[in-house]
């Protein structure tokens, strides 16, 4: 009896396991209804930038390479909204910046008082609101860079000590800025712009458990997009307990491969019609020069 060599057995096989599929079924996916997603940052001793853009579906792209077409971002910016915030017995209105940026430079900053963020649309008329708290300014005890020179390669690293504040239900970000074009002036605060600066996918989340039992915590970070020629910044921030788990699933979703295979990401809000998170949270930073270390 002849043989019939193993290649030709498993063509056959797989084509009898295609033969035996069912046909394909279109499926007609409806995108999902955009909503207004905040994003915020408190601008220094007081002040506060809110962005307001639009979710949108991949699927309202109609399988376009073009992601920022003219027409996509004039969807999702949103343009001449009544933004405000109310604190005590205060109401500030914010100002259009440009399309989808609001901003008011006379926001009080009082710790531990409630923050609440109203936005409307006119144009669809869509409502949003989100409320947070505003923590205690937390300060580096001590932070400085130092680079590791190796034969094959360079790497630059933070190293930072912080004290925990007495109470209990303490939460904090430590992020990383680039400087990557422009003049010499480091501006914190643009964050929500492609201008001066880059802030880095880099960044410490802590929370009381990180400090030890005399509430000390010292720490050194590899900063891995950050070159020994660069100008940086070792940004801390004391945060609320709903916006440091929307940035811990922030960080778990990790790189676009892990978005792919990985587990689905719900991202927490506190935006009640919306997406994203209001956030009022103080920042200090530190600036170095790398070339100097």
């Amino acid at each position: 009896m002849k043989k019939i060599p193993l290649y030709v057995f498993l063509f056959v096989l797989a084509c009898s396991a295609w033969s035996c599929l069912p046909p394909p079924i279109d499926i007609d996916v409806k995108p999902a209804d955009p909503k207004m997603v905040i994003a915020s940052q408190v601008l220094g001793n007081q002040g506060l930038i809110v962005g307001l853009t639009r979710s949108y579906s991949p699927l309202d792209t109609s399988g376009s390479n073009d992601s920022v077409s003219s027409n996509l971002l004039n969807s999702i910016l949103v343009s001449n909204a009544i933004v405000t915030v109310s604190y005590l017995s205060s109401v500030d209105t914010l100002y259009m910046a440009s399309p989808g940026l609001y901003i008011n430079l006379f926001v009080q900053l009082y710790d531990d008082v409630t923050y609440t963020l109203h936005a409307k649309d006119p144009a669809t008329g869509e409502e949003v609101s989100a409320v947070t708290t505003l923590e205690p300014q937390i300060t580096f005890d001590t932070v400085y860079p130092f680079i590791e020179r190796l034969a094959s390669d360079t790497f630059v690293h933070f190293h930072y000590t912080l004290t925990d504040f007495p109470n209990d239900e303490n939460y904090y970000v430590v992020n990383f800025v680039k400087k990557v074009q422009g003049d010499s002036t480091f501006d914190i605060g643009t964050v929500f712009a492609q201008g001066n600066n880059q802030l880095l996918t880099e960044f410490d989340l802590l929370d009381d458990q990180a400090f030890d039992a005399n509430g000390r915590l010292t720490k050194d970070t590899w900063v891995r997009s950050l070159g020994q020629t660069d100008t940086s910044a070792a940004v801390v921030s004391h945060i609320s307990k709903g916006y440091y788990e929307f940035l811990t699933a922030y960080k778990r979703s990790g790189s676009v491969f892990n978005q792919l295979t990985g587990e689905p990401i719900n991202y927490p809000t506190n935006v009640n019609g919306g997406h994203g998170y209001f956030t009022m949270h103080r920042q200090q930073a530190f600036i170095f020069d790398l070339n100097l270390y």
